[in-house]
């Protein structure tokens, strides 16, 4: 089953722009369209390999002829600079990482060499050498959290991201307007 957004808009611009947001009117939107709808998709992470359809509810007044394809066109090329952006944040990510590690190799490595000398130069430390072992696993787990973590999981809201937007931009968009109620 493909998924389906729905969202009002009082005027076309609303869809990229943050709306002047009025307490005291009930339409009144908080957040721009496109953030509802991006939202709406990162709660759809399995329906993301099947066209959405997004349906879009103008007044009357703003739907012109040429409405959906002025739409198509912006969607487009937002969801573009946004695949750009999430790719370039994962390859900085992945460079990051590179860079991590090799640091925590060294700096793991100085610790193990320190600590294997301070142990044959200090011969008291043998009694507690489990102890300094134990303490040095732990250095090292935490010197390499980060960069594993960045190997394995900090790279996975963008590439969410990515999919939601190519999903974005393969969306079967319908333009509705309705009259005003007054």
């Amino acid at each position: 089953m493909s998924a389906q957004i729905e969202i009002k808009l009082s005027s076309l611009e609303e869809m990229f722009a943050e709306p002047a947001a009025d307490p005291f009117d009930p339409d009144s939107r908080y957040i721009s369209g496109m953030d509802e709808v991006v939202g709406q998709l990162r709660l759809k992470r399995r329906e993301l390999d099947e066209k959405t359809r997004l349906l879009i509810r103008l007044p009357q007044t703003a739907v012109t002829a040429d409405t959906a394809a002025i739409l198509k066109a912006a969607l487009d090329r937002y969801g573009a600079a946004q695949i750009a952006q999430n790719q370039q944040a994962i390859e900085e990510l992945r460079v990051g990482s590179r860079r991590e590690t090799l640091s925590a190799i060294v700096i793991a490595t100085m610790l193990i060499i320190l600590t294997i000398f301070l142990v044959n130069l200090i011969p008291e430390l043998e009694q507690v050498s489990g102890a300094l072992a134990g303490f040095v696993g732990i250095a090292v787990w935490v010197i390499f959290w980060d960069p594993i973590y960045n190997y394995v999981y900090a790279w996975r809201p963008n590439r969410l991201d990515i999919k939601v937007f190519e999903n974005l931009q393969k969306a079967e968009l319908v333009i509705e307007g309705k009259e005003s109620e007054q």
